[in-house]
This record gives structure tokens, sequence and C-alpha cells, in this order.
């Protein structure tokens, strides 16, 4: 939690960074609802002039990550105490008063560290499967595991993208088709990266391409794909294209070529077979330190450049709550958008490139449409050769998407009009996302080009998805009633009551120490226990469609 706070990085990073250390579920719990919690917390301490926080030398502290899960502990958890021992908690113990106070006056609503339920994405790997046959490897693993009945969709914006139930409790990363491979698990949202740059103009990219923030892979791999299933056409060109991989991390680079080696094994530089018209080139090198006049990237075409961003827009996955730490923040999104900022000018200065992929995982203005409109400006500044400017397109692959661009004093209506936003608080049924797609040169997109991608239904899919795992994400009122029921009325009984004492005694003792909050861990268990099994009664009913 330490790291997380200091060194802003992601909870995954950290807690799986040490490959001899294991971090349990329930230590990965704790801190997800830590940070969860810790705006909350940030209040409290800076309540009257930050008093709380002189009181316990918050900013002298040299674990603030332990104090902060013991503030959580004490604050928002279960139980509302603290477990354990120690000098930081007989320090919080003296202060649990006033800490519990101001509780009460600053904070309205308590955070709810729940995430919001998006259907399961499940991207189609193209290099190593083909849609029929991976629809078909996935009924099967369905059928072995009762789930037979589940419907199968196809998303209608991202082709090979499949939509399934979220309820639907596959071991998804133990599956031979995903550690083959075969099947991604990749939001829908971060596809749409991949889809602006290849498919953005009706035209193929006779050249290669960089990846300017590659790790883990996702992104390089989708557009390798892309690129792959472009062969097929009549006048594609079939000279060889490499993808440039780049990152700076060594850590990151070789999560990369142990990603690449199972997803793309023919395409990477090391494996790949000579007359495989796609290679992945994974680079270990800062992009910012990249020369635009190296002769290796002379037939550079293409760039997507998907950057370090605060990670707003991602709201159902634990593993990046920690960058909404500083969302509000305004120094650390300042720092952000320079550096993107930068990375993108960057790219705009490689001589032969004609387009540019800009995307964020974030909904802030400052990351999304500032950086987006001062590169503009300041690039094509630069350019004194009006036909070589840059200029906004909507991409095609993307053109009937609903959610555009917000309004910027630099942009025009009609450039915002090309920029895609993607909001999962809005009903857009995936993370929040933001894209732009850049042209060099004279704009040649036709009437024609801005339609629906054509979805090819296989057998054992439904049909293009439209919303049915929508009702899944509200509360089932049955199943709430029934959980009430049985915090009620379920009485557990002990295994071996003290000889001698009346039935009616020993139930008595049990609701009184039920009532009182001190519940055995015995009896703890069994009421877990029954909840579970009311949550799998709920799952059986639904997929039996009553």
């Amino acid at each position: 939690m330490t790291k997380i706070l200091k060194q802003k990085k992601s909870i995954k990073s950290v807690a799986f960074a040490n490959q001899k250390m294991s971090c349990s579920k329930a230590s990965y719990a704790t801190v997800c609802n830590t940070i969860a919690n810790k705006p909350n917390i940030d209040q409290i301490l800076g309540y009257h002039s930050g008093k709380l926080r002189k009181d316990l030398e918050v900013d002298k502290t040299r674990n603030i990550g332990l104090l902060y899960v013991l503030l959580s502990e004490l604050l928002f958890g279960k139980y509302q105490s603290i477990r354990g021992g120690g000098q930081l908690k007989r320090k919080i113990v003296q202060h649990e008063k006033s800490l519990r106070e101001t509780k009460a006056l600053v904070v309205k609503t308590e955070l709810n560290p729940s995430l919001i339920m998006f259907p399961r994405y499940v991207r189609v790997n193209s290099l190593k499967c083909t849609l029929q046959g991976l629809v078909k490897e996935l009924r099967h693993e369905m059928d072995l595991r009762g789930f037979s009945k589940e419907k199968i969709f196809l998303d209608g914006c991202v082709p090979d993208l499949l939509v399934l139930n979220p309820n639907m409790s596959l071991p998804w990363h133990d599956l031979n088709l995903v550690k083959e491979g075969k099947a991604i698990l990749q939001d829908k949202s971060s596809c749409f990266s991949g889809l602006a740059l290849v498919n953005g103009n009706e035209k193929q990219i006779r050249g290669d391409i960089i990846d300017a923030c590659a790790a883990p892979g996702n992104k390089t791999c989708h557009i390798a794909a892309l690129l792959y299933q472009q062969l097929s056409s009549a006048n594609a060109s079939k000279k060889k294209q490499t993808v440039f991989a780049f990152d700076r991390s060594s850590s990151r680079i070789k999560i990369l070529n142990d990603r690449m080696a199972t997803v793309a094994p023919a395409v990477v530089a090391i494996n790949s077979k000579q007359d495989f018209p796609i290679e992945i080139s994974p680079t270990h090198q800062d992009f910012l330190q990249s020369d635009p006049s190296d002769p290796r990237f002379k037939n550079v075409k293409a760039i997507l450049l998907d950057p370090s961003c605060s990670g707003s827009g991602i709201v159902n996955t634990p593993d990046r709550l920690a960058d909404k730490i500083s969302e509000s923040d305004k120094n650390r999104l300042k720092s952000l958008s320079s550096f993107q900022l930068v990375a993108l000018k960057h790219a705009m200065s490689f001589p032969n490139v004609e387009r540019i992929v800009y995307s964020t995982c974030s909904i802030h203005k400052e990351e999304n449409e500032d950086v987006v409109a001062v590169a503009l400006q300041e690039s094509n500044a630069m350019i004194n050769d009006k036909s070589l400017h840059w200029n906004l397109v909507l991409p095609v692959s993307l053109s009937s998407w609903h959610r555009r661009g917000l309004k910027h004093d630099l942009l025009t209506e009609d450039q915002t009009n090309c920029l895609i936003r993607v909001n999962g608080l809005d009903g857009d049924d995936t993370n929040g996302f933001f894209v732009s797609y850049f042209e060099r040169g004279m704009i040649t997109q036709t009437t024609k080009s801005m339609t629906t991608p054509r979805i090819n239904i296989v057998e054992g899919v439904e049909s293009i998805y439209n919303g049915e795992f929508a009702a899944l994400e509200q509360n089932d009122v049955e199943t709430q009633t029934n959980l009430k029921k049985v915090e009620k009325a379920f009485v557990p009984v002990e295994e071996k009551p003290t000889v001698g004492k009346k039935e009616n005694d020993v139930i008595s003792s049990q609701k009184s120490a039920t009532t009182t909050g001190a519940m055995p861990k015995k009896k703890e268990k069994r009421l877990n226990w029954k909840r579970k099994q009311v949550e799998l009664k709920r799952m059986r009913l639904q997929k039996k469609g009553k």
C-alpha cells in the first residue's frame, strides 16, 4: 500500500512484482477497499485545517500505507475495528472518538468499493484461431460446467469480439483457450485504439507500425491480427509489415515478450517465419528517445500512442483503483498531460507517418481534448507545407459510435465530432476511454465508408449484443429479500451444546451473541455459507430462465 501511495504504481504491479512472494486474496481485497475509502479518509484528516492529520502525524509516518489500512478498517471496515496491534494502532485509538465524530460530520455518503459490472468481453485472436473455432471450444467449456443454456453474443462495433454473461463463473484464466492465446480477455473500449488505427481509413496501411507504449501487449496483438485480416482482400499489399512494440521498462518488456510468445508466436521477430507477412518486434526503448530519422523507422506509416494516464475511466477493475488516488490532484493531471503532449508531438514528428491514434483510459479533458488541441496547433505551426498538416478525422471503423468529444475553445465542432469518448458510468457497457485519430494531408473519406462494420454470425452465437445483460447489473430484489430473511431467521447451532442445557437457553444465548455483534467464527462461517447457497440458487434460476 505504501508503494502504491508513494510511487503511484498499480495494485497488480506491486502485488505480483516479486514472483517468490504470493499475495493472498484477503490482502488484495484489503488494499482495494483501502484505496476506495481513501478520498473519505483524506476528507476526515483534512477537516478543521487538518487537525487530525497533525495529531496522527500523518506526514511524518514512514509506513503511510499501513496507516491508511488501519484507518480504513476502523472507520469503514466490516467490523469497525482494528485487527492486530502496534504503535500505529495505539496512536489511532487515542484519537478514535475524534475520528468517528469527524466522519459523521464530513462523510455524507460512504464509498461502496463494489465495482460496476459490465459484460464479459472475449476477443478472438485471429492470429491463432477463427471465430467459429473459438466459439466451438468455448461452447464445449460452457457445457462441461453446466452453462449450456447461456447465450453468446457478438459485439456490434468491434469485429470478432464476443459478449458473455458477466455472472457466468467460468475459471477464465485457467481455460486452455485463454492460456494458449486463442481468446484474449480484453475490454471492449480498449479494442477501439487498434481498430481506429488499422481500419480508420478504408485504405490499407502500406508500411510499418509503432506501438509506442506497448506492454502488456493486448493492443499490439490486436493490431497484428487486424493487419493479418486485411491480407485476405484482393487488393491488399503482400509486403511484409513490422509492428515495433516499444516499452522502456525492463520488467514490462519481459511481460510483453512472454505475452507475444503466447498470443502471436508466429509473428514475434525472434521466432518469425520468413514467409509470414506480419512481424512483431519488441523494442526495449523509451519512445521519446527514439530518433524519427532512424533508418529502422523509415517505412513507419502509422503510430499508436496509448500512454500512461490517470486511469479515471476504469470503473470496474480493482487493479486500476490505485490510479484514482490523485483524480482530484491537479498537479498530477498537469504532469500527466504534459508528458502526453510531448509524446504526441514526438509521434507527429516522424516524417513518413501518415496516421496516428492517440488514446487514453481517462475521462479528464486535460488528458484528452486539451492534449489533442495543443498538439495539433503546435505541430502544424512547425510544418510549412500545409498539405502535410495533421488533421483530426472520424475513424471509419468507429463512425457509428454515439459519444463524441467535449466542446473545446481550440477545436471546431467538426473536430470534436471526430473524437470518440466512452463513459462507463453512463450506460456504455464498457470502461471509460478516449480515442483521437489523425491523418496527415488531405482527408479522403467516402460516404460509403461511413457504415456499421459487417458482423458475421456463426453457429453457437445468438446475435448482435443489444444490452441483454444490462438487467443483471441491477440488484436482484428477490435475492436481497432472501438474504435479509436468512440473516434474521437463521440461528446457527453449536456443534456440541453444553450438556444439560435446555435447547431454548442455547438458542437464546446464541441470539444474544448475534445481536451484540460478538458472533463466533463458526457461526459467522455458517451464516456466510447460507448466504452463498442463496446466491447459487439465484444463479441456477437464471440459467433455467425462471
